[in-house]
């Protein structure tokens, strides 16, 4: 039976789409093809989310190697969280769950930013708790994050549904023993939620 409905953040809960945020730092091509691809698909990016770097860290890594567009990128990093905003449908569907009586938390791959931008996050207000990949030095899909988020707030794996939009952190959790549910849209989430008689 499930009790407990456990999100991905970024392009479940939030929309993530740094392709269309750094055309908001720069008009330029060139310096938005050079930031979007040594920040954000970068490896200090995956280091921010695992905790292993800081920001000023990762910030002068990027600027040695595209030392052209620094304000670019330190713009970028600065405001990156201001893009974040609510995926359709989804502050709808956790309202939903939580009149219905489901604990409701987060799991994510996401740096320490997550903590200056959370209580601005309305629905985040719904949650009963949250584990960001950064602070606890995990990240998805290793089984490990998902035994943290059991072990922290004294859950049952199997009462547990995991919903992510990346097939790979559904298998994690999977191997971890939760429900898994890969997230294609909240039009759908619902029907697959109604039709579980979740809701």
């Amino acid at each position: 039976m499930i009790k407990n409905i456990v999100f991905d953040m970024g392009n479940v809960l939030l929309a993530y789409t740094p392709e269309e945020y750094i055309k908001t730092i720069t008009q330029d091509e060139a310096a938005a093809a050079a930031v979007l691809k040594e920040l954000f698909q970068s490896g200090e990016w995956r280091q921010l989310d695992a905790g292993t770097i800081t920001e000023e860290a990762a910030v002068a890594r990027v600027c040695a190697r595209i030392p052209q567009y620094t304000a670019e990128v330190k713009k970028a990093m600065d405001n990156w969280h201001s893009d974040l905003t609510p995926m359709p449908g989804m502050p709808e569907i956790v309202t939903r769950l939580k009149k219905k009586g489901y604990q409701i938390y987060l799991l994510s791959n996401t740096s320490l930013r997550f903590f200056q931008y959370r209580d601005k996050v309305e629905m985040f207000r719904s949650f009963d708790g949250f584990i960001v990949s950064a602070k606890e030095k995990l990240v998805k899909p290793d089984v490990a994050i998902f035994e943290c988020l059991c072990g922290r707030y004294g859950l049952f794996s199997g009462e547990c549904l995991f919903i992510d939009d990346l097939q790979q952190n559904i298998a994690g959790a999977e191997k971890a023993g939760f429900h898994g549910h890969l997230f294609r849209g909240a039009e759908e989430l619902s029907r697959y939620l109604e039709e579980n008689h979740i809701l």
